[in-house]
């Protein structure tokens, strides 16, 4: 799939009406905490700061959608499982991120789960990737942070989370060095178009 356009079209918090009238083909990206997620998201769309980042956690309270080639929504939700936010945040971001791909199940045709690839899946990755077996969600591992690691331990990295997360697809992705973004758009388009 091609990149011709991509622009930031709304946030959604829990339970807006409105996200009953979109029918778009979805790709969702969730993530734990500081795994460059923005910086993953903004090198697939070639661009620098379409998609926020923000340092403090649970600042991030709705799903943001961006809109690919006038078709397709990609989806930036909140952060999941972060330990130190105060509990009624992330009571409310794990119940936004459940309502959110609960009402889309549907549409949506990938989610990313993006791992911090120096640190390996925790325990919250996990979780998330036994919710989305549940949901019948087809995914793919980003291990992002690859520029910080030698190949060896990239490769250890990448061998440990396969035989962690079994049957899913794993790309080591560097967003400052650009390694494997395109790969990752490639596989993103090809569910998209299936």
């Amino acid at each position: 799939m091609k990149l011709r356009e991509v622009v930031f079209h709304k946030s959604v918090a829990i339970n807006a009406e409105k996200i009953f009238l979109d029918n778009k083909k979805e790709i969702i990206f969730i993530w734990r905490s500081n795994v460059w997620k923005s910086s993953l998201m903004n090198a697939l769309f070639n661009r620098k700061d379409l998609v926020k980042t923000s340092s403090r956690p649970g600042k991030t309270k709705h799903a943001n959608i961006f809109i690919v080639n006038q078709k397709y929504n990609f989806t930036d939700l909140p952060w999941y499982g972060f330990a130190k936010l105060w509990k009624d945040i992330k009571e409310h971001l794990d119940a936004l991120n459940s309502w959110y791909m609960d009402e889309r199940l549907d549409y949506i045709k990938k989610a990313v789960i993006v791992i911090d690839a120096k640190i390996w899946p925790q325990k919250a990755d996990i979780d998330m990737y036994e919710y989305l077996l549940e949901l019948w969600v087809p995914m793919f591992i980003a291990l992002a942070k690859i520029d910080r690691l030698n190949t060896s331990e990239m490769m250890k990295s990448k061998n440990h989370t396969e035989n962690l997360l079994l049957w899913q697809e794993v790309f080591p992705v560097s967003s400052k060095k650009r390694n494997w973004i395109a790969d990752l758009w490639r596989e993103l388009g090809y569910a998209l178009e299936a």
